[in-house]
């Protein structure tokens, strides 16, 4: 209730930036608010035939959209493991607020182009790739399509913390673009062919996993720093470039996108790294830097972490720091293993065979988000910012 005033109490006094930065802070909450209490009221239970539209699958089951708008989860798995994202599927059952019970159902494969482009993807993954565990993961990060993965394999990353690292975000966008401008400056050089080249390919991407909102999130912000920065040879403000893309989603969504868990999390993990994040020096520095920036999106996610996925695994940050190499060297060799399946298969079953192991030795229980830490979160999170602030990472908002 206070924290508005105090907002922008800020931004009157000169504090344009970390005023702005709080208000976008309590925007975000704000629509979880929202978002879980509309919920609530539209908690209803009722029987009959229901046709829906897939938004995403897991191994323990499926997340539907009902032609009123309303998202469900299914835990029936045989269902999860019969369709893909974009796909329709006729229930009979009943829901219960936001739960589907099925007695039966009838899969309906999309015809679009973006989702037969991704199931012909993934047919090819696991038809390339013998190991279940590989090929699934790999059509997880390049395709977005997680109902085939081992119950064993979602247990492993559940239990570190690294389940987020199975769905599409801008992390797999940053990745996929970084790749794409190394190798297309190497051939156009670093005018605007390779700008444009990147920029088209990169949302050819996104068009084909889905276009999710943190997707979509991730290419608009790429698109504003790749040409403000090709235009003005400077590096645009990031919280001005973040700003601009939740803006545009929204329009583009009606409220729709904040409304997604996935979105407020890569909203809320690109901001947090905006304000508290910290770059290092030195040999060691990506890893310090990755490290650093494992604690900061933990820290400032675990109330919607907790609330989301039952919990919070105290190795996430080192775990996700792990993980991100191995996630690297699967989505590429995954990707030469369409092209070039003998060789490439095998690096790729290689490298999910050590990542895998890696992560079944840091596996741990997990800490629920109790009630007395909402009073601890915000001060960590000052800290964190203080922290960046004192080393002069972000300058600017001072």
């Amino acid at each position: 209730m206070f924290a508005v005033p105090a907002a922008l109490i800020l931004v009157a006094s000169g504090y344009r930036k970390t005023g702005i930065t709080v208000l976008c802070a309590l925007s975000l909450l704000g629509g979880m608010y929202l978002s879980q209490g509309r919920t609530d009221l539209e908690s209803v239970s009722a029987s009959g035939v229901w046709r829906c539209r897939i938004e995403t699958t897991t191994t323990a089951g499926a997340l539907m959209v009902t032609p009123s708008g309303n998202t469900v989860w299914s835990s029936d798995r045989e269902l999860a493991r019969s369709v893909s994202r974009g796909d329709s599927v006729v229930i009979i059952g009943s829901i219960n607020g936001s739960f589907m019970q099925s007695s039966a159902f009838y899969a309906i494969q999309s015809t679009s182009l973006q989702d037969r482009i991704r199931r012909v993807c993934v047919r090819t993954l696991a038809e390339n790739i013998p190991s279940r565990s590989a090929s699934s993961l790999a059509s997880a990060l390049l395709a977005g399509e997680r109902g085939n993965l081992p119950p064993s394999v979602r247990t492993v990353f559940s239990d570190t913390g690294t389940s987020h690292l199975l769905a599409l975000s801008g992390l797999h966008v940053g990745i996929v673009s970084s790749f794409l401008l190394i190798f297309l400056r190497k051939l156009f050089g670093r005018g605007w062919v390779s700008i444009v080249a990147v920029i088209l390919a990169t949302f050819i991407y996104i068009f084909i996993s889905g276009a999710r909102a943190s997707t979509v999130r991730a290419g608009v912000m790429l698109l504003l720093v790749l040409v403000l920065m090709h235009a003005s040879g400077r590096t645009p403000d990031l919280l001005f470039v973040w700003s601009v893309a939740v803006i545009i989603l929204s329009i583009a969504s009606t409220g729709k996108a904040l409304n997604d868990t996935g979105a407020q999390m890569s909203f809320g993990a690109v901001l947090s790294l905006i304000v508290a994040g910290r770059s290092y020096s030195g040999k060691a520095g990506w890893i310090l830097s990755m490290a650093h920036a494992g604690v900061v999106v933990t820290i400032a996610l675990a109330p919607l972490v907790s609330f989301t996925y039952g919990g919070l695994s105290p190795v996430a940050p080192v775990a996700t720091v792990i993980s991100v190499p191995f996630m690297l060297g699967t989505m590429i060799t995954g990707l030469l293993s369409i092209i070039f399946p003998f060789s490439a298969s095998v690096l790729t079953e290689w490298i999910v065979f050590a990542w895998l192991g890696l992560l079944k030795v840091l596996e741990s229980g997990r800490v629920i988000f109790q009630y007395w830490m909402f009073l601890l979160w915000p001060l960590c999170i000052i800290v964190l910012w203080l922290f960046s602030r004192r080393r002069g990472f972000l300058r600017r908002f001072r």
